[in-house]
């Protein structure tokens, strides 16, 4: 299974079919690699994509043909994360219906003098929210990928100019158990996320007549990504001390069950013990209720998606330092090693958004099946026939991906 972050953000629709068992993989990680021993398995509920491919796999066939596009579309975070215009104090547009395990959460704030440790936050409902380390932060609302490019077999092409993520900067509490008041954590130590490639993976709506029907969706994308950790509640350009954190083979999936179980090294020799990292996540299928797990037409184009990892201890890179950064292989001419200050640190994103079908291609979207004779589209995407392809936004998730 590949080794990856889970973090920012995309639509990932598909139709998998429902295999006879699910298939449990399991990614172990090791001091040497990540300065953290553990794992991150992944339930894959018996769904595969077109052709069988599953959560190893990454490409249909061949991979992409820019020649056979058979849909584009595109995804919008609803986040739990944005800023009143008026106040400026963070509010929610998720429903807080997440079947996800409620979690206890520490701030990342100086410790308490009285109790010696950090305060923490009780039973949190972890919708549309992202555990870091012992952390948690909200998703932000409108982060957005947009021309995702589908082609007839199920491959999904999203350019990395096409991906763009919010800014992570508070928490929004909710218990669970509706003991403790919903509060606002003004976090201290905020993340800007960014993909550094371009995404590949495979997407089921291609098996279905209508890929803007009412069916149970699912699908799963992989890049690399880099993330901008800001001290201090700084915010991008504002002087704060920024160390980039370099993730390779990220991978975000709109179906399945994570649980992730990874300890820090520690200090053995001190005698100081690791932290122990341990959170749980689930996806609820595109156009399905969470709740009821059943497809519902008042969740129609709803998206969940989320992915997990942890931080390594550095990359091989090229052109380190600018947005141009590309992860490359040991011994590449011109290459450095990058080392990342978060290492060992194990995340879980989750993140809800809307999907939008642009377009679909009036001579067949699918390899695999015959297309609807009505495919109801926004009118204003056949632009693409006028060969304006840079078409809007990005992500969704439910039941449950820095960043």
């Amino acid at each position: 299974m590949t080794k990856g972050l889970g973090i920012l953000a995309l639509a990932l629709v598909a139709t998998p079919v429902l295999a006879a068992t699910p298939t449990i993989y399991t990614t172990n990680y090791d001091a040497a690699t990540y300065k953290s021993t553990g794992t991150i398995t992944f339930n894959d509920w018996g769904y595969k994509g077109p052709t069988g491919v599953g959560a190893n796999d990454f490409q249909v066939g061949a991979g992409f043909d820019p020649n056979q596009i058979g849909q584009i579309q595109h995804v919008v975070t609803k986040g739990a994360s944005t800023k009143d215009p008026l106040t400026g104090a963070a509010t929610s547009s998720v429903d807080w219906k997440t079947p996800d395990a409620p979690h206890t959460v520490l701030t990342d704030s100086p410790w308490d003098p009285d109790t010696n440790t950090n305060p923490t936050m009780s039973n949190a409902n972890m919708d549309g929210g992202v555990n870091f380390y012992q952390w948690a932060y909200s998703t932000p609302a409108g982060s957005t990928f947009n021309n995702m490019q589908i082609d007839k077999n199920g491959n999904y092409k999203v350019a990395q100019n096409d991906m763009a993520f919010g800014y992570y900067d508070v928490f929004i509490y909710k218990d669970k158990t509706g003991v403790e008041p919903d509060r606002n954590y003004d976090t201290s130590i905020n993340f800007q996320p960014y993909a550094i490639s371009d995404a590949k993976g495979w997407c089921g709506s291609v098996l279905v007549s209508n890929p803007n029907g009412l069916e149970q969706m699912a699908g799963q994308v992989t890049f690399d990504f880099a993330f901008d950790a800001f001290l201090g509640n700084e915010a991008p350009g504002a002087g704060g001390v920024a160390a980039t954190q370099i993730v390779p083979g990220f991978v975000m999936r709109s179906y399945g069950d994570y649980v992730v179980d990874v300890t820090t090294e520690g200090n053995v020799g001190a005698g100081i013990p690791g932290d122990h990292q341990y959170y749980t996540g689930s996806a609820v299928g595109n156009n399905t209720n969470p709740l009821t797990g059943e497809v519902d037409p008042n969740y129609q184009n709803q998206v969940s998606f989320l992915g997990a990892g942890v931080v390594p201890k550095g990359v091989w890179v090229i052109n380190d330092g600018t947005p141009a950064v590309k992860i490359v292989a040991e011994g590449t001419p011109g290459a450095t090693f990058h080392s990342n200050a978060f290492a060992g640190y194990a995340f879980l994103l989750r993140a809800d958004a809307v999907r939008t079908l642009d377009y679909v291609n009036p001579t067949g979207h699918s390899a695999y099946v015959a297309t609807v004779s009505a495919v109801p589209v926004p009118a204003a995407s056949w632009l693409l026939g006028s060969g304006l392809v840079g078409l809007l936004g990005v992500i969704r998730r439910r039941r449950v991906c820095i960043k």
